[in-house]
């Protein structure tokens, strides 16, 4: 009795927590489609700059702008290629991440579990203020979650009953064998 009593209220527990959690997912993707924007933008102005300069002397080829700064006798020239080269690769870093994030809200959102390590990931999360927004997204997303945890939640209780049981019948059988003195 109290045990079936626990079981229905870790259920309810599990569900409303996780639901609160699942409503905040779509936010959180959208708080950080909107920082990646902000990084992407400034990335994009910065290079813009370099960019000209590419087109004006190397045909709009900015790597052999990058290459001629990199062979170049003087040593500031040197060092500006590798500031040029970095900004170049982060822009194309941004721009893959904001490639990726241009299709359906499921990929988005397994796009997102796999940016845990990033910076991006981290900024965003640092500064998310939680809010419930009951959109579409957020509610499908919210009760797909909370299902999801209380299916596993209730096949958890429903294994470990089993498991329990076979352990100690398997117990009482050994037990019961008489043993072989050597």
């Amino acid at each position: 009795m109290l045990v079936a009593l626990i079981q229905r209220y870790s259920l309810k527990i599990v569900f409303a927590l996780t639901l609160l959690l699942g409503l905040q997912l779509p936010n959180f993707l959208q708080q950080y489609e909107i920082r990646l924007d902000g990084h992407y933008i400034e990335a994009q102005r910065q290079l813009a700059e370099y960019q000209q300069l590419a087109n004006l002397y190397f045909s709009n080829d900015l790597q052999a702008l990058i290459k001629k700064h990199k062979n170049s006798t003087e040593q500031v020239f040197r060092d500006e290629a590798v500031i040029i080269d970095n900004l170049s690769k982060r822009f194309d870093y941004l721009q893959a991440q904001k490639n990726a994030l241009d299709s359906s809200l499921g990929k988005r959102l397994f796009f997102l579990s796999q940016q845990f390590n990033s910076a991006l990931f981290n900024e965003t999360k640092t500064d998310y203020q939680a809010e419930i927004v009951l959109n579409k997204d957020a509610i499908s997303v919210g009760l797909l979650v909370a299902l999801g945890a209380s299916l596993l939640l209730e096949l958890l209780f429903f294994i470990v009953p089993l498991l329990v049981k076979k352990t100690f019948s398997y117990a009482k059988v050994n037990k019961s064998k008489p043993q072989k003195k050597t």
